[in-house]
Protein backbone atom coordinates (compact mmCIF):
# COMPACT_ATOMS: atom_id res chain seq x y z
CA UNK A 1 0.00 0.00 0.00
CA UNK A 2 1.28 3.45 -0.86
CA UNK A 3 1.96 5.89 1.94
CA UNK A 4 2.27 9.62 1.76
CA UNK A 5 5.62 11.14 2.60
CA UNK A 6 6.60 14.41 4.23
CA UNK A 7 9.16 16.79 2.81
CA UNK A 8 11.59 18.74 4.96
CA UNK A 9 9.09 21.58 5.32
CA UNK A 10 6.41 19.21 6.61
CA UNK A 11 4.31 19.21 3.45
CA UNK A 12 2.42 16.10 2.43
CA UNK A 13 3.66 14.79 -0.89
CA UNK A 14 3.21 11.84 -3.21
CA UNK A 15 5.85 9.94 -5.11
CA UNK A 16 4.69 9.90 -8.71
CA UNK A 17 5.93 9.59 -12.28
CA UNK A 18 6.09 12.59 -14.62
CA UNK A 19 6.44 12.16 -18.39
CA UNK A 20 9.30 14.23 -19.87
CA UNK A 21 10.65 14.73 -23.37
CA UNK A 22 13.65 12.58 -24.25
CA UNK A 23 16.33 15.01 -25.55
CA UNK A 24 16.61 14.92 -29.34
CA UNK A 25 18.49 16.67 -32.14
CA UNK A 26 15.50 17.58 -34.32
CA UNK A 27 12.75 19.96 -33.27
CA UNK A 28 9.85 18.02 -31.69
CA UNK A 29 6.87 18.11 -34.02
CA UNK A 30 3.26 17.02 -33.57
CA UNK A 31 0.72 17.05 -36.40
CA UNK A 32 -2.77 18.08 -35.29
CA UNK A 33 -3.98 17.02 -38.74
CA UNK A 34 -3.06 14.30 -41.21
CA UNK A 35 0.74 14.34 -41.61
CA UNK A 36 2.34 14.26 -45.06
CA UNK A 37 2.98 10.82 -46.51
CA UNK A 38 5.88 9.15 -44.76
CA UNK A 39 5.90 11.58 -41.82
CA UNK A 40 4.99 10.41 -38.31
CA UNK A 41 2.24 12.28 -36.46
CA UNK A 42 4.72 12.64 -33.58
CA UNK A 43 8.50 12.54 -33.91
CA UNK A 44 9.33 12.81 -30.19
CA UNK A 45 9.50 10.24 -27.42
CA UNK A 46 8.85 10.67 -23.72
CA UNK A 47 10.18 8.97 -20.62
CA UNK A 48 8.95 8.56 -17.07
CA UNK A 49 10.95 10.21 -14.33
CA UNK A 50 10.27 9.92 -10.60
CA UNK A 51 8.98 13.11 -9.00
CA UNK A 52 7.83 14.26 -5.60
CA UNK A 53 4.55 16.12 -6.13
CA UNK A 54 3.86 18.30 -3.11
CA UNK A 55 0.49 19.18 -1.65
CA UNK A 56 0.23 22.92 -2.32
CA UNK A 57 -2.75 23.52 -0.05
CA UNK A 58 -0.58 24.37 3.00
CA UNK A 59 1.24 26.92 0.80
CA UNK A 60 -1.89 28.45 -0.63
CA UNK A 61 -1.67 31.79 1.19
CA UNK A 62 1.77 32.59 -0.20
CA UNK A 63 1.46 31.31 -3.77
CA UNK A 64 1.36 33.98 -6.47
CA UNK A 65 1.34 34.37 -10.21
CA UNK A 66 4.37 36.68 -9.97
CA UNK A 67 6.65 34.21 -8.18
CA UNK A 68 5.61 30.56 -8.41
CA UNK A 69 3.46 31.29 -11.46
CA UNK A 70 0.30 29.62 -10.13
CA UNK A 71 -2.30 29.78 -7.36
CA UNK A 72 -5.63 28.28 -6.30
CA UNK A 73 -8.73 30.49 -6.33
CA UNK A 74 -12.17 29.88 -4.88
CA UNK A 75 -14.47 30.42 -7.83
CA UNK A 76 -18.10 29.34 -8.04
CA UNK A 77 -19.59 29.51 -11.52
CA UNK A 78 -23.21 30.12 -12.49
CA UNK A 79 -22.70 27.95 -15.57
CA UNK A 80 -25.33 25.21 -15.34
CA UNK A 81 -23.89 22.94 -18.04
CA UNK A 82 -20.22 23.12 -19.00
CA UNK A 83 -20.83 20.79 -21.96
CA UNK A 84 -23.11 23.39 -23.58
CA UNK A 85 -20.79 25.60 -25.60
CA UNK A 86 -23.24 28.50 -25.81
CA UNK A 87 -23.52 28.61 -22.01
CA UNK A 88 -19.76 28.40 -21.60
CA UNK A 89 -19.29 31.37 -23.91
CA UNK A 90 -22.14 33.50 -22.57
CA UNK A 91 -21.85 32.75 -18.83
CA UNK A 92 -18.45 31.22 -18.07
CA UNK A 93 -16.23 33.41 -20.25
CA UNK A 94 -17.28 36.67 -18.52
CA UNK A 95 -16.82 35.03 -15.10
CA UNK A 96 -13.30 33.94 -16.01
CA UNK A 97 -12.40 37.34 -17.42
CA UNK A 98 -13.52 39.01 -14.20
CA UNK A 99 -11.52 36.48 -12.14
CA UNK A 100 -8.36 37.17 -14.13
CA UNK A 101 -8.80 40.94 -13.86
CA UNK A 102 -9.26 40.70 -10.08
CA UNK A 103 -6.26 38.41 -9.55
CA UNK A 104 -3.82 40.23 -11.82
CA UNK A 105 -4.93 43.86 -11.82
CA UNK A 106 -5.17 43.71 -15.61
CA UNK A 107 -7.19 46.51 -17.21
CA UNK A 108 -8.65 44.08 -19.74
CA UNK A 109 -9.05 40.30 -19.98
CA UNK A 110 -10.15 38.30 -23.01
CA UNK A 111 -10.88 34.57 -23.15
CA UNK A 112 -9.64 33.39 -26.55
CA UNK A 113 -9.68 29.60 -26.22
CA UNK A 114 -11.15 26.84 -24.09
CA UNK A 115 -10.80 23.06 -23.94
CA UNK A 116 -12.89 20.42 -22.23
CA UNK A 117 -11.19 17.20 -21.25
CA UNK A 118 -12.55 13.80 -20.28
CA UNK A 119 -10.39 10.80 -19.53
CA UNK A 120 -11.84 7.78 -21.29
CA UNK A 121 -9.69 5.00 -19.85
CA UNK A 122 -7.04 4.23 -17.28
CA UNK A 123 -4.10 3.86 -19.63
CA UNK A 124 -0.81 5.56 -18.79
CA UNK A 125 -0.70 9.34 -18.91
CA UNK A 126 2.23 10.05 -21.19
CA UNK A 127 3.23 12.34 -24.01
CA UNK A 128 2.89 9.64 -26.65
CA UNK A 129 -0.91 9.93 -26.57
CA UNK A 130 -2.47 12.04 -29.32
CA UNK A 131 -6.08 13.20 -28.92
CA UNK A 132 -7.31 16.22 -30.84
CA UNK A 133 -11.09 16.38 -30.82
CA UNK A 134 -13.80 18.57 -29.32
CA UNK A 135 -13.41 16.80 -25.97
CA UNK A 136 -9.81 15.79 -25.39
CA UNK A 137 -7.92 13.48 -23.08
CA UNK A 138 -5.81 14.95 -20.25
CA UNK A 139 -2.30 15.87 -21.41
CA UNK A 140 0.15 13.58 -19.66
CA UNK A 141 3.48 15.26 -20.37
CA UNK A 142 5.36 18.18 -18.80
CA UNK A 143 4.75 21.17 -21.06
CA UNK A 144 3.86 24.85 -21.38
CA UNK A 145 1.27 25.96 -23.91
CA UNK A 146 3.10 28.91 -25.49
CA UNK A 147 6.53 30.23 -26.33
CA UNK A 148 7.22 33.95 -26.72
CA UNK A 149 6.95 33.55 -30.49
CA UNK A 150 3.65 31.68 -30.44
CA UNK A 151 2.16 33.98 -27.79
CA UNK A 152 2.70 36.99 -30.06
CA UNK A 153 1.43 35.06 -33.08
CA UNK A 154 -1.74 34.05 -31.21
CA UNK A 155 -2.27 37.64 -30.08
CA UNK A 156 -2.15 38.81 -33.70
CA UNK A 157 -4.51 36.02 -34.75
CA UNK A 158 -7.10 36.84 -32.08
CA UNK A 159 -7.12 40.66 -31.95
CA UNK A 160 -6.00 41.62 -35.45
CA UNK A 161 -5.41 45.34 -35.83
CA UNK A 162 -5.18 45.89 -32.06
CA UNK A 163 -2.15 43.60 -31.75
CA UNK A 164 0.52 46.28 -32.25
CA UNK A 165 -1.00 48.52 -29.58
CA UNK A 166 -1.49 45.67 -27.09
CA UNK A 167 1.92 44.13 -27.76
CA UNK A 168 3.59 47.46 -26.99
CA UNK A 169 2.50 47.10 -23.36
CA UNK A 170 2.64 44.20 -20.96
CA UNK A 171 0.40 41.26 -21.77
CA UNK A 172 0.08 37.78 -20.34
CA UNK A 173 -1.68 34.52 -21.11
CA UNK A 174 -3.39 33.02 -18.07
CA UNK A 175 -4.96 29.57 -17.81
CA UNK A 176 -7.97 28.96 -15.56
CA UNK A 177 -8.35 25.21 -14.95
CA UNK A 178 -11.13 23.51 -13.01
CA UNK A 179 -12.53 19.99 -12.66
CA UNK A 180 -16.09 19.33 -13.78
CA UNK A 181 -16.74 16.19 -11.74
CA UNK A 182 -19.45 16.53 -9.09
CA UNK A 183 -17.16 15.06 -6.43
CA UNK A 184 -13.59 16.25 -5.72
CA UNK A 185 -11.25 14.74 -8.29
CA UNK A 186 -8.92 11.89 -7.41
CA UNK A 187 -8.11 10.74 -10.94
CA UNK A 188 -5.48 12.51 -13.08
CA UNK A 189 -5.09 15.73 -11.06
CA UNK A 190 -3.11 18.63 -12.49
CA UNK A 191 0.49 19.09 -11.38
CA UNK A 192 2.00 22.57 -11.79
CA UNK A 193 5.70 23.38 -11.73
CA UNK A 194 7.07 26.16 -9.55
CA UNK A 195 8.41 28.57 -12.16
CA UNK A 196 11.44 29.28 -9.99
CA UNK A 197 12.60 25.67 -10.13
CA UNK A 198 13.22 25.39 -13.87
CA UNK A 199 15.98 26.66 -16.12
CA UNK A 200 16.05 27.79 -19.73
CA UNK A 201 17.88 24.64 -20.79
CA UNK A 202 14.95 22.51 -19.55
CA UNK A 203 12.66 24.02 -22.21
CA UNK A 204 12.46 22.69 -25.76
CA UNK A 205 10.41 24.65 -28.30
CA UNK A 206 8.15 22.24 -30.17
CA UNK A 207 5.90 22.65 -33.21
CA UNK A 208 2.18 21.90 -33.30
CA UNK A 209 1.22 21.70 -36.96
CA UNK A 210 -2.43 22.37 -37.79
CA UNK A 211 -4.01 22.28 -41.23
CA UNK A 212 -3.94 26.09 -41.41
CA UNK A 213 -1.17 27.23 -39.06
CA UNK A 214 1.82 26.21 -36.97
CA UNK A 215 1.75 26.69 -33.21
CA UNK A 216 4.68 26.41 -30.85
CA UNK A 217 4.77 25.07 -27.29
CA UNK A 218 7.47 24.06 -24.83
CA UNK A 219 8.20 20.48 -23.86
CA UNK A 220 10.27 19.91 -20.73
CA UNK A 221 13.30 17.71 -20.28
CA UNK A 222 13.97 16.27 -16.86
CA UNK A 223 15.80 18.12 -14.11
CA UNK A 224 16.08 17.04 -10.46
CA UNK A 225 15.59 20.69 -9.44
CA UNK A 226 11.95 20.71 -10.56
CA UNK A 227 9.41 21.34 -7.79
CA UNK A 228 5.99 19.98 -8.70
CA UNK A 229 2.81 20.81 -6.78
CA UNK A 230 -0.86 19.85 -6.85
CA UNK A 231 -4.05 20.54 -4.94
CA UNK A 232 -5.44 17.23 -3.64
CA UNK A 233 -9.16 16.61 -4.04
CA UNK A 234 -9.72 19.80 -5.98
CA UNK A 235 -13.43 20.48 -6.43
CA UNK A 236 -15.42 22.23 -9.16
CA UNK A 237 -15.64 25.44 -7.12
CA UNK A 238 -11.85 25.79 -7.10
CA UNK A 239 -9.77 26.95 -10.06
CA UNK A 240 -6.05 26.55 -10.57
CA UNK A 241 -4.89 29.78 -12.19
CA UNK A 242 -1.46 29.72 -13.81
CA UNK A 243 0.64 31.64 -16.30
CA UNK A 244 1.32 30.40 -19.79
CA UNK A 245 3.19 33.54 -20.85
CA UNK A 246 4.06 36.97 -19.50
CA UNK A 247 5.90 39.59 -21.53
CA UNK A 248 7.26 41.31 -18.40
CA UNK A 249 7.70 39.03 -15.42
CA UNK A 250 10.22 37.01 -13.45
CA UNK A 251 7.79 34.06 -13.63
CA UNK A 252 6.77 34.01 -17.29
CA UNK A 253 4.95 30.67 -17.15
CA UNK A 254 4.29 27.57 -15.04
CA UNK A 255 4.62 24.26 -16.92
CA UNK A 256 2.04 21.65 -16.05
CA UNK A 257 0.85 18.09 -16.66
CA UNK A 258 -1.77 15.60 -15.62
CA UNK A 259 -0.37 12.81 -13.47
CA UNK A 260 -1.54 9.61 -11.82
CA UNK A 261 -1.83 9.98 -8.05
CA UNK A 262 -0.72 6.59 -6.68
CA UNK A 263 -3.17 7.01 -3.79
CA UNK A 264 -6.24 7.35 -5.99
CA UNK A 265 -8.59 4.36 -5.65
CA UNK A 266 -8.70 2.19 -8.78
CA UNK A 267 -12.41 2.92 -9.25
CA UNK A 268 -12.13 6.71 -8.85
CA UNK A 269 -14.39 8.53 -11.34
CA UNK A 270 -12.41 9.50 -14.42
CA UNK A 271 -11.42 13.15 -14.49
CA UNK A 272 -13.43 15.73 -16.41
CA UNK A 273 -12.18 19.32 -16.65
CA UNK A 274 -12.33 22.60 -18.51
CA UNK A 275 -9.55 25.10 -19.08
CA UNK A 276 -9.87 28.62 -20.42
CA UNK A 277 -6.96 30.57 -21.88
CA UNK A 278 -7.13 34.28 -21.27
CA UNK A 279 -5.22 37.29 -22.53
CA UNK A 280 -4.55 39.79 -19.74
CA UNK A 281 -3.61 43.32 -20.81
CA UNK A 282 -1.98 45.75 -18.39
Amino acid sequence: MHSRTHSADGQDSVSAQISYLVPMKDKPTTYVCDPPAGKPALNATYEWQPAVVRNARPLRARLSLEHEGFLLADHTSATSNFWDDSLVRSVYFPEVEELVRSLTGAREALVFDHTRRRRTGRGPLNGNQLTFSDVREPVGKAHADFTARSAVARLKLEVGARAAELQAGRFAIINVWRPLNRAPILDAPLAVLDAGSMHAEDLVASDLIYSDRIGETYNLTYSPTHRWHYFPEQNRNEAIVFKNFDSQSTAPFAPHTAFDDPHAPPDAPLRESIEARVFAFF
